[in-house]
C-alpha cells in the first residue's frame, strides 16, 4: 500500500513540476467537502504549498480518518506558504444553492490567502468567473 500511495504522489508531484517550469510560481490547490449531504455546511480549503513539499498521505478527505485529517491539518498549515478555510452555512446554501454556495467558498478562500496564487487546481470546479487560471 505504501507503494501505491508514493507511485500516486509522485505522479501528483511530477504534474507540479511541470506547471513550475512554465512559470506558475504559487500553485494553489484546492478543495471542497460537504456537498453531497442533504445538510450542513459546505467547506473550501486551499493552500499554496512550497515546491519541495511532499506531505504523504494528502488524499481526498472522505478516504481519510478523522485522526489522519487532523494529523495532515497540521502538516500542511505548517508547511504552507499561505492557506485559507471558508465554511458556508445551510443558510446560504439555501439562498445560492450548493453550486454557487461552493464557488462562493472557493472565491472566499483564493481572496483570503497572504500569498496570491498564479494558478489554481481545483478537481471538481470549472471556470469560476472570479479566479483567473485555473485547469
Amino acid at each position: 500500500m505504501k507503494e501505491k500511495e508514493e507511485e500516486r504522489l509522485k505522479l501528483l508531484k511530477q504534474h507540479e513540476e511541470e506547471l513550475h517550469k512554465k512559470g506558475f510560481e504559487f500553485i494553489c490547490g484546492i478543495d471542497e467537502a460537504g456537498r453531497g449531504p442533504l445538510a450542513g455546511p459546505v467547506v473550501v480549503a486551499a493552500a499554496i504549498m512550497p515546491k519541495n513539499s511532499f506531505i504523504e498521505g494528502v488524499n481526498d478527505s472522505k478516504k481519510l480518518s478523522e485522526k489522519k485529517r487532523e494529523k495532515l491539518y497540521e502538516q500542511i498549515t505548517n508547511e504552507a506558504i499561505a492557506w485559507s478555510v471558508a465554511v458556508i452555512d445551510q443558510k446560504e446554501i439555501d439562498e445560492l444553492n450548493i453550486l454557487n454556495a461552493t464557488k462562493k467558498g472557493v472565491t472566499t478562500c483564493i481572496q483570503e490567502l497572504k500569498q496570491k496564487p498564479d494558478l489554481v487546481l481545483a478537481d471538481a470546479l470549472e471556470r469560476i468567473n472570479t479566479l483567473r487560471n485555473t485547469i
